[in-house]
């Protein structure tokens, strides 16, 4: 069964190297726990320095083979399982999969049939639109935003006349917000989402930067973004990973 199960993802790949798609599928598969992960699976597949970095004495000396998976240790079924690896160009592969029936994507990079670096499993958000920062409020602005009523504390309604006009609906019984502010300043400035993702079981680390421009304008503006997150990591730690410094703070 096995077997027929890396024949199916080779056959779902397109134009590959099926050298590589093999030991991507066959490390998956034990990363997922369809087969037993062996120190002879480990030192076939992966490079030194990528072995050196997932040993963690922390955790009774063992590898944290999980940074490969979504991090969840629940999920609304059993079923784990390799759905599809694609190309993504320069060794470089995508990998679909199932774990614990929640749907994950990983990136893989390979080099001379050996796994030497990877990007870990990226949490999808939305941002939200229309809403402005108030500046009658000196509370500490938290790291997460869980209701409405907390929202509000912080943020209104910048609704306008026209398409795209109302501010981004966000069900609280759903998903929470991740908040992005910096500091007040006279330079036009973007926030620019570099990826949020699943960096350890109970942890989400928002990797951020902005671009400014380099005229100065005739105003102030308090730049920020909200990220509204499924519910499901509404207890994860978040972590910001940046040069920046938000007001958001743990």
């Amino acid at each position: 069964m096995l077997a027929l199960a890396a024949a199916a993802v080779l056959a779902s790949c397109g134009n590959h190297n099926n050298d590589d798609i093999q030991v991507i599928s066959n490390f998956y598969d034990a990363v997922l726990g369809k087969t037993e992960m062996t120190d002879a699976l480990l030192e076939k597949t992966l490079s030194k320095d990528i072995l050196e970095s997932l040993w963690e004495e922390e955790y009774i000396g063992s590898y944290s083979f999980w940074k490969f998976r979504t991090g969840f240790q629940d999920g609304p079924s059993s079923e784990s399982r390799v759905e599809d690896i694609q190309p993504l160009g320069d060794g470089w592969y995508q990998v679909s999969y199932q774990d614990l029936g929640i749907p994950g994507v990983t990136s893989v990079k390979l080099e001379q049939g050996k796994i030497t670096d990877y990007r870990p499993f990226g949490v999808t958000y939305t941002l939200a639109h229309n809403y402005f920062r108030r500046n009658d409020v000196e509370d500490v602005l938290p790291v997460k935003i869980t209701s409405e009523e907390e929202l509000l504390r912080f943020f209104g309604y910048a609704a306008f006349m026209g398409r795209n006009g109302e501010p981004t609906k966000i069900d609280f019984d759903k998903s929470f917000v991740i908040p992005i502010i910096l500091p007040e300043t006279d330079l036009e400035t973007e926030i620019i989402i570099d990826g949020l993702y699943h960096s350890r079981p109970d942890q989400l680390t928002l990797a951020f930067s902005a671009v400014r421009g380099e005229e100065p304008m005739t105003y102030t503006i308090a730049p920020f973004q909200l990220l509204i997150v499924d519910a499901i990591y509404r207890d994860s730690r978040i972590v910001f990973d940046t040069t920046e410094s938000p007001y958001s703070t743990e």
